[in-house]
Protein backbone atom coordinates (compact mmCIF):
# COMPACT_ATOMS: atom_id res chain seq x y z
CA UNK A 1 0.00 0.00 0.00
CA UNK A 2 1.27 3.52 -1.15
CA UNK A 3 1.53 5.70 1.59
CA UNK A 4 2.23 9.53 0.95
CA UNK A 5 4.22 11.77 3.80
CA UNK A 6 3.78 15.05 2.59
CA UNK A 7 1.05 15.45 4.45
CA UNK A 8 2.84 14.12 7.70
CA UNK A 9 5.50 15.91 7.22
CA UNK A 10 4.76 19.03 10.02
CA UNK A 11 6.89 20.25 12.93
CA UNK A 12 5.86 21.96 16.33
CA UNK A 13 8.74 24.01 17.32
CA UNK A 14 7.70 25.92 21.10
CA UNK A 15 10.55 28.43 21.38
CA UNK A 16 10.09 30.76 24.61
CA UNK A 17 12.02 33.65 23.90
CA UNK A 18 11.50 37.54 23.66
CA UNK A 19 11.18 38.96 20.59
CA UNK A 20 10.69 43.37 19.72
CA UNK A 21 8.61 44.38 17.04
CA UNK A 22 12.10 46.00 15.64
CA UNK A 23 13.37 42.48 14.91
CA UNK A 24 15.82 42.23 17.15
CA UNK A 25 16.53 40.20 19.54
CA UNK A 26 16.48 36.13 18.95
CA UNK A 27 14.74 34.76 15.45
CA UNK A 28 14.20 30.90 14.93
CA UNK A 29 14.26 29.40 11.69
CA UNK A 30 13.55 25.95 11.28
CA UNK A 31 12.84 23.23 8.63
CA UNK A 32 11.91 19.74 8.68
CA UNK A 33 12.86 17.28 5.91
CA UNK A 34 11.92 13.24 5.46
CA UNK A 35 14.32 11.05 3.49
CA UNK A 36 13.70 7.36 2.55
CA UNK A 37 16.78 5.23 3.58
CA UNK A 38 17.33 2.54 0.94
CA UNK A 39 20.46 0.76 0.73
CA UNK A 40 22.34 0.45 -2.78
CA UNK A 41 24.07 -2.55 -4.06
CA UNK A 42 27.35 -1.98 -1.98
CA UNK A 43 25.13 -2.33 0.97
CA UNK A 44 25.10 1.70 2.02
CA UNK A 45 22.32 3.98 2.84
CA UNK A 46 21.78 6.39 0.34
CA UNK A 47 18.73 9.34 1.58
CA UNK A 48 16.25 9.81 -1.33
CA UNK A 49 12.70 12.36 -1.37
CA UNK A 50 10.28 10.82 1.00
CA UNK A 51 7.47 10.57 -1.62
CA UNK A 52 6.14 7.97 -1.60
CA UNK A 53 6.58 5.18 1.02
CA UNK A 54 5.80 1.55 1.70
CA UNK A 55 5.37 -0.49 4.32
CA UNK A 56 8.70 -1.90 5.93
CA UNK A 57 10.47 1.70 4.31
CA UNK A 58 12.72 3.50 6.73
CA UNK A 59 12.57 7.27 6.73
CA UNK A 60 14.57 9.65 8.30
CA UNK A 61 13.35 13.27 10.01
CA UNK A 62 16.04 16.08 9.60
CA UNK A 63 15.28 18.78 11.93
CA UNK A 64 17.50 22.00 11.22
CA UNK A 65 17.23 24.93 13.54
CA UNK A 66 19.37 28.26 13.40
CA UNK A 67 19.01 31.44 15.20
CA UNK A 68 18.89 34.24 12.99
CA UNK A 69 18.60 36.94 15.19
CA UNK A 70 20.95 38.93 17.24
CA UNK A 71 20.19 38.06 20.66
CA UNK A 72 20.66 34.28 22.39
CA UNK A 73 17.06 32.51 23.36
CA UNK A 74 16.38 30.56 26.19
CA UNK A 75 13.99 27.64 26.74
CA UNK A 76 14.13 26.45 23.34
CA UNK A 77 12.46 22.83 22.32
CA UNK A 78 12.81 21.24 19.11
CA UNK A 79 9.93 18.46 18.74
CA UNK A 80 9.36 15.69 15.92
CA UNK A 81 6.33 13.47 15.69
CA UNK A 82 6.16 10.19 15.31
CA UNK A 83 3.67 9.98 12.10
CA UNK A 84 1.05 7.49 12.36
CA UNK A 85 1.26 4.78 10.56
CA UNK A 86 5.39 4.58 11.57
CA UNK A 87 6.99 3.38 14.46
CA UNK A 88 9.96 4.84 15.92
CA UNK A 89 13.37 3.07 15.60
CA UNK A 90 14.70 3.02 19.13
CA UNK A 91 17.57 4.56 19.64
CA UNK A 92 17.83 6.34 16.25
CA UNK A 93 16.94 10.03 17.95
CA UNK A 94 20.51 12.15 17.71
CA UNK A 95 22.33 12.21 21.04
CA UNK A 96 24.16 15.75 21.12
CA UNK A 97 25.64 16.98 23.54
CA UNK A 98 24.04 20.32 24.85
CA UNK A 99 20.53 18.82 24.08
CA UNK A 100 18.61 16.99 26.32
CA UNK A 101 16.67 14.35 24.67
CA UNK A 102 13.23 13.12 25.53
CA UNK A 103 10.42 10.85 24.23
CA UNK A 104 6.46 11.32 24.69
CA UNK A 105 4.31 8.05 24.55
CA UNK A 106 1.16 10.37 25.29
CA UNK A 107 0.94 12.71 22.20
CA UNK A 108 3.26 15.19 23.13
CA UNK A 109 1.54 16.16 26.49
CA UNK A 110 5.06 15.00 28.58
CA UNK A 111 8.30 13.98 27.92
CA UNK A 112 10.48 11.67 29.57
CA UNK A 113 13.89 10.41 29.70
CA UNK A 114 14.74 7.44 27.94
CA UNK A 115 13.71 4.30 28.99
CA UNK A 116 10.16 5.64 29.17
CA UNK A 117 8.56 4.21 32.49
CA UNK A 118 4.28 4.15 32.84
CA UNK A 119 2.02 2.57 35.33
CA UNK A 120 0.52 -0.25 35.18
CA UNK A 121 -2.57 -1.12 37.39
CA UNK A 122 -3.00 -5.17 38.08
CA UNK A 123 -5.92 -6.59 38.29
CA UNK A 124 -5.69 -6.75 42.25
CA UNK A 125 -4.74 -3.18 42.85
CA UNK A 126 -1.27 -3.03 42.64
CA UNK A 127 0.83 -1.27 40.15
CA UNK A 128 3.35 -1.96 37.75
CA UNK A 129 6.07 0.28 36.09
CA UNK A 130 6.72 -0.73 32.36
CA UNK A 131 9.14 0.49 30.00
CA UNK A 132 7.55 1.90 26.61
CA UNK A 133 8.76 0.16 23.62
CA UNK A 134 9.63 2.06 20.63
CA UNK A 135 6.13 1.50 18.85
CA UNK A 136 4.35 3.69 21.81
CA UNK A 137 6.73 6.96 21.22
CA UNK A 138 4.59 9.57 19.66
CA UNK A 139 7.19 12.13 19.98
CA UNK A 140 10.43 13.38 19.92
CA UNK A 141 11.86 16.47 22.01
CA UNK A 142 15.51 18.19 22.23
CA UNK A 143 15.66 21.10 24.96
CA UNK A 144 18.42 23.07 24.21
CA UNK A 145 20.69 23.29 27.50
CA UNK A 146 21.33 27.03 27.96
CA UNK A 147 21.00 29.82 25.95
CA UNK A 148 20.59 29.26 22.15
CA UNK A 149 22.65 32.08 20.95
CA UNK A 150 22.79 34.37 17.88
CA UNK A 151 23.79 32.55 14.98
CA UNK A 152 24.18 29.18 16.31
CA UNK A 153 22.42 26.17 14.26
CA UNK A 154 21.20 22.58 15.47
CA UNK A 155 20.73 19.60 13.74
CA UNK A 156 18.87 16.89 15.02
CA UNK A 157 17.23 13.61 13.31
CA UNK A 158 15.60 10.17 14.02
CA UNK A 159 14.07 7.26 12.13
CA UNK A 160 10.67 5.68 11.92
CA UNK A 161 9.62 2.51 9.91
CA UNK A 162 6.89 2.54 8.06
CA UNK A 163 4.08 0.22 9.35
Amino acid sequence: MRRSLSAAIFLIITAVMAASASAEGPALKGEMDARKIVVDGENREIAVPAEQVYPSDMVEYTLNYRNEGDSPASGVDLVGPVPSGTVYLDKTASDIEGLETRFSIDGGRTFHAAPVMYEVVRKDGTVEMRAATPDMITHIRWSVDGFFNAGQEVTVSYRVQVK
